[in-house]
């Protein structure tokens, strides 16, 4: 059911589609949550703290399937209202520069923020603990209450595949799959790099429906192509090809690990795998 809130920011996304769809210049990122209605919801959990997530619909669709965001390294987005809107951080972030590209007419975005009492570190120990888990319970309760959502997936890219893949196999009957981009399988050795329970992680230890999606051409060394195709098992696996204006560092966001210039097709193949398992080999153009 949309609470008043809820309707307040459908007004208001509308009014800045209109504006972003009046002024065709406007910069690419301004436009992440182009036709959306969107509100930060704040959840209680038990421990004493809070888990905010940004709940984002199309406009004037009434979507069945939940999908929730984890954002890659370090995952916190500090989300707030400013000024009566949604505010937060890694906006430049794959999955979150691109959210709109999942927002349809059956399937809505829930961006997870990591527990205000996580936020000085949201690392591996959290990640792989049970009470990351009981965490995401709360939030899929609170999601569910909210809206209309009788499925959930949870996504994730970069380091936010350390979530997904330990919450796929520990979340049976509360999701319905997970997707993982730009999956983490080669962190650093030394000992306090992030992402180290991935190094030997299985990923056949979830009975949940689960997806890979990697750029073949990903940089980063601790997401290689190569190392996905031969970990993943009989899991299925969507290659991405092509990138346009690729800068920056190989594990940044602006590379091809973070599918840049491949947004649109990459989230529509997420998008198509969740909705009818749809499972094309590749997309997008070399």
């Amino acid at each position: 059911m949309i609470t008043s809130v809820w309707r307040k920011h459908c007004r208001l996304a509308l009014l800045a589609a209109l504006a972003l769809s009046a002024s065709p210049s406007a910069p690419a990122q301004n436009r992440a949550g182009e036709g959306l209605s969107e509100s930060v919801v704040q959840i209680p959990l038990a421990r004493g703290t809070e888990i905010s997530v940004l709940l984002s619909q199309r406009i004037g669709a009434a979507p069945s399937t939940a999908i929730l965001l984890f954002a890659g390294y370090p995952g916190i987005l500090r989300l707030r209202e400013e000024a009566g809107l949604p505010a937060f951080g890694m906006g430049g972030n794959f999955l979150i520069r691109a959210r709109r590209f999942l927002n349809t007419a059956n399937t809505f975005t829930v961006a997870v923020d990591c527990p205000q009492d996580q936020w000085n570190n949201c690392g591996d120990t959290y990640r792989s603990s049970a009470q990351h888990a009981q965490d995401i319970q709360a939030v899929i309760a609170a999601v569910k209450a909210k809206t209309q959502a009788s499925k959930v997936y949870v996504v994730g890219t970069s380091y936010g595949t350390v979530s997904t893949a330990f919450l796929a196999a520990a979340l049976t009957g509360h999701v319905d799959g997970a997707v993982h981009t730009a999956t983490f399988t080669d962190p650093n050795r030394r000992s306090n790099a992030h992402g180290q329970p991935m190094a030997t992680f299985d990923w056949s230890r979830a009975t949940v429906a689960q997806l890979f999606v990697h750029h073949k051409d990903d940089p980063c060394g601790a997401t290689r192509y190569d190392s996905v195709v031969a970990r993943k098992g009989s899991l299925p696996l969507i290659a991405v090809q092509g990138s346009d204006n690729a800068s920056g560092p190989a594990c940044e966001a602006r590379s091809p690990h973070g599918f840049v210039g491949r947004e649109q097709v990459t989230m529509q193949a997420i998008h198509d795998w969740i909705t009818d398992r749809k499972l094309p080999a590749t997309v997008g153009e070399p």
